[in-house]
């Protein structure tokens, strides 16, 4: 007699899309179920033979002994970040800002050359070093320094990327020439149409004369970024416009960067995480708008979502880690060499949330803290978010969550990141749903129509 094989409903959590339910479990397996399948299903009294059977089964929300390797398999690459090591190195060179009187620290050269051994000591084949300020430009040298003998210690032993983030106001001919001939990215702090830049952080004409002379003259490589500011959020469609007139093919919308000078206010009048999805949602409208014309720009935090949900991959956004890539996979270096799990974490100040000393511990050591283990628990959105369907996808970001609330374990009920983050993913999956835009999804994450 044959034995009939055991097979197993994992643990599920649901939202109601479009009439429709999404339903996802832990390995991040999901489908869009029609009310009468989700009571089936929501019974746990499926019939074997039914065609919902099958393709629950397919989608790997229901498992047995032949399906659960390929279900693994899917949350290995989902999550592949589990299985790497410090990739992303912030080096904050300085801490004075373009404009403002006062001083600020530099970063010595001996702290930066500590900074190259952490980067190079790092197994990872991939590894970013990202040059921050203030304004890295008011301490040239130093960044100079760590471009160039990056460059020369690398040899092709990592695939390195090299990014200067700056406001790009007072840089000469002779930095363009050194920036491009060393394949530095340089992201420009450029938060919309010239009005709105110069009210918020000022200088447009001479940072947009200096972003095309660095592309025309020295081939030069650009992307831009924004704060998103209670003015931003006044006009998306004239934030993207300036973004596709600046040839950038991707944007982030993300309130994450919350600690950043001239960001929301979060505890100020006037602002919510209502205003600013509503912010994001006519974005994301005018951004499907434009590509479905041709014109190809992209959402980075939408981006995330689809890679992981649509392509099954980890797209590495250290902010939809579970656990979180803070001080795990990113490591911030100030100019005294003090060391953070994030530059959102330096930004708070030396108190609860730095990690040791670049000059006198190794990364090793730190990541071994009690003070850290405390953060990645806390990052673990399952924990505290569990009955939400996104939480498969994402983290926590605690840092913020203290910025925030006081605790870096988050009351999500009363948190506006939870509420945004959970409405984006709504947006996304609303989107997959009415299937109106799987060509342009697909396209943006390289992978196949799961919708």
């Amino acid at each position: 007699m044959r034995k009939t094989k055991d097979f197993a409903i994992l643990p599920f959590n649901a939202a109601r899309i479009r009439g429709k339910y999404l339903v996802s479990n832990a390995l991040g397996a999901w489908d869009l179920l029609e009310p009468l399948e989700f009571r089936e299903l929501n019974s746990l009294r499926l019939d074997r033979g039914a065609p919902l059977f099958a393709r629950l089964k397919e989608r790997g929300l229901i498992v047995d002994e032949t399906n659960l390797s390929s279900g693994l398999d899917d949350f290995r690459r989902i999550n592949g970040h589990l299985f790497k090591d410090t990739f992303h190195h912030i080096a904050v060179v300085t801490t004075r800002r373009q404009g403002e009187a006062g001083h600020g620290k530099d970063m010595k050269p001996e702290v930066a050359v500590q900074v190259l051994t952490r980067l190079f000591d790092g197994v990872s084949r991939a590894a970013t070093l990202e040059i921050k300020g203030g304004e890295p430009l008011l301490n040239w040298p130093v960044a100079q320094l760590l471009v160039y003998n990056a460059r020369q210690m690398n040899n092709g032993v990592k695939d390195l990327t090299i990014v200067l983030v700056t406001g790009f106001q007072d840089v000469d001919d002779h930095r363009m020439k050194f920036l491009a001939e060393h394949d530095v990215v340089v992201k420009v702090l450029l938060d919309g149409p010239r009005a709105l830049h110069d009210k918020i952080r000022g200088g447009y004409a001479k940072a947009a004369r200096n972003v095309k002379r660095f592309r025309e003259v020295f081939g030069g490589k650009v992307v831009l970024s924004s704060t998103i500011t209670p003015l931003t959020l006044k006009d998306p469609r004239g934030l993207v416009d300036e973004y596709v007139r600046q040839g950038q093919q991707e944007i982030a919308l993300s309130p994450l960067n919350a600690l950043a000078p001239d960001a929301i206010d979060w505890h100020g009048p006037g602002f919510s995480a209502k205003e600013f999805i509503d912010f994001y949602a006519r974005a994301m409208d005018h951004i499907l708008e434009l590509n479905g014309r041709g014109i190809l720009i992209r959402e980075r935090i939408a981006c995330s979502i689809l890679t992981k949900v649509l392509a099954k991959r980890d797209p590495l956004d250290l902010d939809l880690m579970v656990p979180g890539g803070l001080g795990r996979l990113a490591m911030a270096y100030a100019p005294d060499g003090s060391c953070y799990p994030s530059d959102e974490a330096r930004r708070l100040g030396p108190g609860i949330f730095r990690l040791g000393d670049l000059m006198t511990e190794n990364n090793a050591d730190m990541i071994k803290k009690e003070e850290l283990t405390h953060l990645l628990q806390a990052s673990c959105a399952k924990l505290w978010h569990g009955a939400s369907p996104f939480s498969p996808w994402t983290g926590e970001s605690p840092v913020l969550n203290y910025a925030l609330q006081g605790n870096v374990v988050v009351k999500a009920a009363l948190s506006p990141l939870c509420g945004i983050l959970d409405r984006q993913f709504g947006y996304i999956f609303d989107k997959i749903c009415s299937g109106e835009h799987s060509g342009i999804f697909n396209s943006w994450v390289g992978g196949k129509d799961n919708g």
